[in-house]
């Protein structure tokens, strides 16, 4: 497999978008998008700051986000380069996931517009795109997602059903979105029900009963996830009648605690899988499978389909660390499923390992020679 060619493809899109943006280029470099690291899920995009959905579980008010929404600044274009000229991102087929609906509602008015306009360039390159949401789509929306990034991975919340509204106070009923869901698998679109965060003694009494809606709509996948709470959101809980003394032991006013929830965790993941259901511990996991691939990076895997990993050589991999400015050895362990690089000169071993992780969909293990 030829590696290098997403170096070089790297290069020419960013010396053409850079020419296209003319003097806004070197203000679109100094935005975080083009400079930080992946998280698991990939490069996480934010189509805007803030949301006003006042979820009670919801984290973004403790790292400083507000409750009013603005649209990000950056216009497609300027996305799409900050991502090109970002040193971790590997575009193409196959190349850095990218995530969005991480610290706001992607389809709230006044964020819609920009999502659909980062949608649309996120497609030219065809990376693998996962959009999180809990609004309802109308088919304008629908068609557009589909015509952009056909191959998109979608997630919807869905929590609860009974009371979720003492959860998500402005969240559209759960039936509704499910129905959303349903008009998006009937264009093409991949969906996933995204059961995260569990909340005990809402998301577990109510999961037989989300779980067969869901599959009535036509959703085969399942993402679920533990909860995370800071001292705020312990509170905002217990309000609702969710006391989680039993569960989190020290809390924090700003860092997310998780919670002691694997027993939930595994009975509902044991349920779903009953009811047919794909089940993946991380969103990354639909993500994957949504793009066609395979991987096997992580112990949560393997995800998508397992025969669809990459065909990698060491002679690849040696390569493609020397484009990146690394001289190195390579061995493979675990059947292939592991690659142990070796640096003898190079300095970001970080930059180094999220490539090798992101275009091989292996576990890479990078040592220093000589530490």
């Amino acid at each position: 497999m030829d590696l290098v060619k997403y170096v070089e493809r790297k290069r020419k899109l960013a010396e053409r978008l850079e020419q296209e943006l003319g003097s806004r280029a070197s203000q679109v470099r100094s935005d975080h998008h083009a400079r930080r690291p992946p998280r698991p899920c990939g490069m996480t995009v934010h189509t805007g700051i803030g949301c006003p959905m006042a979820c009670v579980y919801c984290y973004i008010y403790d790292m400083g986000f507000p409750a009013k929404v603005k649209p990000y600044p950056l216009t497609g274009k300027e996305m799409l380069y900050a991502l090109v000229v970002n040193p971790y991102f590997a575009p193409g087929p196959g190349g850095t996931m990218i995530a969005m609906g991480a610290v706001s509602e992607p389809f709230l008015p006044e964020t819609r517009d920009r999502t659909l306009e980062y949608l649309r360039e996120f497609g030219t390159i065809k990376n693998p795109v996962q959009i999180s949401t809990k609004l309802t789509l109308d088919d304008d929306t629908i068609f557009k997602i589909a015509e952009h990034v056909p191959h998109i991975s979608f997630l919807m919340t869905i929590v609860a059903l009974r009371d979720y509204r003492k959860l998500e106070p402005k969240a559209p009923p759960p039936e509704e979105r499910i129905e959303t869901c349903r008009r998006l698998i009937n264009v093409g679109i991949h969906v996933s029900a995204f059961i995260r965060p569990i909340i005990p003694g809402f998301t577990d009494r109510d999961a037989e009963d989300i779980l067969n809606l869901c599959k009535s709509a036509g959703i085969r996948t399942v993402v679920l996830g533990t909860l995370r709470v800071t001292k705020r959101i312990f509170e905002n809980l217990k309000r609702v009648g969710v006391d989680l003394s039993d569960r989190v032991r020290k809390l924090s006013a700003t860092e997310q605690v998780p919670i002691r929830g694997s027993d939930l965790k595994e009975s509902i993941a044991k349920l779903a899988e009953k009811l047919g259901f794909r089940v993946y511990e991380a969103a990354c996991g639909a993500n994957i499978e949504a793009a066609g691939l395979g991987c096997v990076a992580c112990e949560w895997g393997p995800c998508g389909d397992v025969n669809k990993i990459p065909d990698v050589s060491e002679r690849d991999i040696v390569e493609l660390s020397k484009e990146l400015g690394f001289d190195v050895s390579v061995k493979f362990r675990n059947k292939d499923r592991e690659i142990v690089v070796e640096v003898r000169r190079g300095r970001d071993t970080k930059l180094l390992q999220v490539w090798l992780k992101e275009l091989t969909r292996r576990r890479v293990i990078v040592k220093m020679l000589g530490r």
